[in-house]
């Protein structure tokens, strides 16, 4: 069991209510600790992503991976098309 040490007042008032935040809520908030900060770093973690996970998943059922991976520029409305979002024009 894991002794607690009473909080004095001389410890900040935020220690004593700490909030639990789902790993979502916290990386929304810190972009840059997750690499989505500016636009290039954000393609570059997901693409690295994708490839890690796709190694990973494929090294976890002892297959060989075969990994096609394609990027495209699109504008906002291709995009948005993508997406399912209905043009506003």
């Amino acid at each position: 069991a894991r002794s607690r040490l009473p909080l004095g007042p001389s410890q900040p008032k935020m220690s004593r209510h700490l909030k639990s935040k789902s790993p979502a809520e916290f990386f929304a908030e810190h972009q840059n600790i997750a690499g989505f900060d500016n636009p290039g770093k954000s393609l570059y973690t997901t693409v690295r992503e994708f490839v890690e996970n796709s190694l990973d998943a494929a090294e976890s059922i002892g297959v060989l991976p075969s990994i096609t991976l394609s990027i495209e520029q699109v504008d906002q409305d291709s995009l948005n098309e993508l997406r399912g979002y209905k043009s506003r024009k």
